[in-house]
């Protein structure tokens, strides 16, 4: 079983796990799915877990500390143990949790579908694209994200950075063949997204707009397109392509992006007078369902989804 990729003073991080969350050797062991031996064996420092191991408890931590993260584990010792206490509270808090079960059920409602069939259409892993820059000098940035049930509601979590430095977590409301996105930065900000998604079936593309603040809370609000495209891979398969779209993000996204996506994200230049409101109307977007790629019916959303895969270095489906 291949070793988790150098965690420096392991030991010593999950002593302070077991603290912060109260866990036996042995709910440890039943909690990450190995063998109390195992779990003994780790406490003791005499091994450390292998690469699947290593996800299964970064996953039973999120359970308890839903800010988490499998890059946590790279901090230096003293500022892994200030993680795990700022982890309890991640983005996405108690108000907005609050805010979000008040307006769910009206959301779901207006949705014109059952609450279970909605939200499976999103549930999983997305990799977002959005756009940023000026005219002159566009960007494009990615980050990873993942769509699930939480307390009765659809969640979506982001990070992006070297050690998940810029995270954002809220609530997603599909409402037929749109989807809307409110997420919280860490420092309190927020970024609100609303996406062409699936009239039906299981949404493999997602594309619209993100609407948020330039920069903290102080910048000018600003519009921008924003693509998701669905990743199938398992969990075990996410961090690589986490480290790479970091590096790909530290030498310029776009430059990188295939031309089925940069072509996507190519500034047009402002008409005059400027427009009073951005739109992306259906038929321009790459928004498309599992049944519309199987049909063979959107050939550029298909392209864009596998451009997505192989710039991520995951299997490129035949």
């Amino acid at each position: 079983m291949p070793r988790a990729p150098g965690i420096p003073d392991f030991t010593a991080k999950l002593a302070l796990v077991l603290d912060r969350l109260c866990w036996s050797r042995g709910q440890l062991a039943q909690k990450a799915g190995v063998d109390k031996s195992v779990a003994l064996r780790w406490a003791a420092g005499h091994v450390t877990p292998g690469e699947a191991s290593l996800v299964s408890l970064t996953a039973a931590i999120r359970a308890e500390l839903p800010g988490f993260a499998r890059a946590d584990w790279q901090l230096p010792t003293a500022q892994f143990g200030e993680r795990l206490i700022a982890a309890a509270q991640p983005p996405g808090g108690p108000v907005l949790a609050q805010a979000a079960r008040t307006l769910y059920p009206r959301a779901m409602a207006a949705g014109g579908g059952a609450p279970v069939e909605l939200a499976s259409r999103y549930t999983g892993c997305w990799l977002l694209l959005q756009a940023g820059g000026t005219a002159d000098r566009p960007e494009v940035t990615g980050s990873l994200a993942r769509i699930a049930p939480r307390d009765g509601m659809l969640w979506m979590e982001t990070e992006s950075g070297p050690g998940g430095t810029w995270r954002a977590a809220g609530p997603v409301f599909p409402q037929h063949r749109l989807l809307q996105t409110t997420l919280e930065e860490e420092n309190g900000a927020l970024a609100f997204g609303l996406l062409w998604g699936a009239a039906e079936g299981r949404a493999m593309v997602l594309d619209g707009l993100a609407a948020a603040t330039a920069s903290a809370l102080r910048g000018p609000a600003v519009a921008a397109r924003l693509i998701a495209l669905r990743l199938e891979e398992a969990e075990t398969a996410l961090p690589a392509a986490t480290a790479r779209l970091d590096r790909l993000n530290a030498t310029g996204l776009l430059h990188s992006l295939p031309p089925v996506l940069a072509s996507r994200f190519r500034q047009p230049e402002a008409s005059r007078p400027a427009p009073m409101a951005l739109s992306l109307p259906a038929a321009d977007s790459l928004a498309c369902d599992e049944a519309e790629l199987t049909a063979g019916l959107l050939p550029e959303s298909a392209a864009a989804l596998q451009a997505a895969r192989s710039l991520l270095g995951l299997r490129v489906a035949a």
